[in-house]
């Protein structure tokens, strides 16, 4: 029987059976062009124990079902020793990948929840581990937090319900964290699936943290500056010239309203 109760923690051992159940959650719920190869998520999780205050803080986050993270795979007063590795690695209910950026602030890079253990709160869950985790590495460097950001992909005008269901489900979930919608930026980002591909088009979400106003520039500076820090662009790269354009006035806006599907116009 499922455990009601969800362990979530940082996983530190790649040798972990819910490690590689990580790595297949992440193939299954990422679109190929967005995800980075899951080879260089092994290796900030190997490098961990190395970093060091002011540097960037790397960080996976898994949830589990009634397990708590010991590396054996036991310890939950609820769950006993599984012999069978396939038994633990079922258990994973999702993960979350992100980095704090000194000088800048939290980036959640990726976040997949298993099909099962939806209406759980197991996104909200991870979503608030990375938060603490943020704040963790910039106090321990004596600086500030002064937001989290991360990005999602809206259904094209075309797509069927089901896509459109599962972006409303996303917003949701992103206003329950306290996340709120940059309106009037769309970030142009590489596309990972095929060097030469179209741009993937994201929307930007922002949780102010110590910092709590937001005029057009800081607007503007924060999509900039995930551009610059994360991806590697700068001022000329058609990606970038892009996305600084801002095609309304930028703005923070409730999370949902991002969801709100256009009416096709009468004919």
């Amino acid at each position: 029987m499922p455990s009601e109760r969800i362990y979530c923690w940082e996983a530190l051992d790649v040798s972990h059976p819910l490690f590689h159940a990580a790595e297949r959650l992440y193939e299954n719920t990422q679109h190929p062009d967005e995800r980075i190869p899951w080879g260089w998520i092994a290796r900030s999780v190997k490098g961990r124990t190395q970093w060091r205050p002011g540097t960037w803080g790397k960080h996976l986050v898994l949830a589990a079902d009634g397990l708590a993270p010991d590396v054996e795979g036991v310890a939950g007063a609820d769950w006993k020793p599984e012999p069978d590795e396939h038994a633990v690695s079922d258990r994973l209910a999702g993960f979350a990948y992100g980095v704090h950026l000194p000088d800048f602030g939290g980036y959640v890079c990726y976040v997949g929840v298993d099909d099962r253990f939806r209406r759980r709160g197991v996104g909200t869950r991870l979503f608030e581990q990375c938060f603490k985790l943020f704040a963790a590495d910039a106090h321990s460097a004596d600086e500030p937090l002064p937001c989290v950001v991360w990005e999602s992909r809206k259904p094209a005008a075309g797509d069927g319900d089901a896509a459109w269901k599962l972006w409303d489900a996303r917003v949701n979930l992103f206003e329950r964290v306290g996340g709120l919608w940059l309106d009037g930026i769309e970030l142009q980002t590489p596309n990972y699936a095929e060097s030469d591909g179209p741009p993937v088009p994201l929307q930007l979400f922002v949780k102010p943290v110590e910092q709590r106003e937001y005029d057009t520039p800081s607007l503007i500076g924060l999509a900039a500056g995930l551009l610059e820090r994360v991806y590697k662009t700068a001022p000329g790269d058609p990606l970038y010239d892009r996305t600084v354009t801002p095609h309304g006035p930028p703005r923070l806006r409730p999370a949902t309203d991002a969801a709100r599907r256009k009416k096709r116009a009468a004919v």
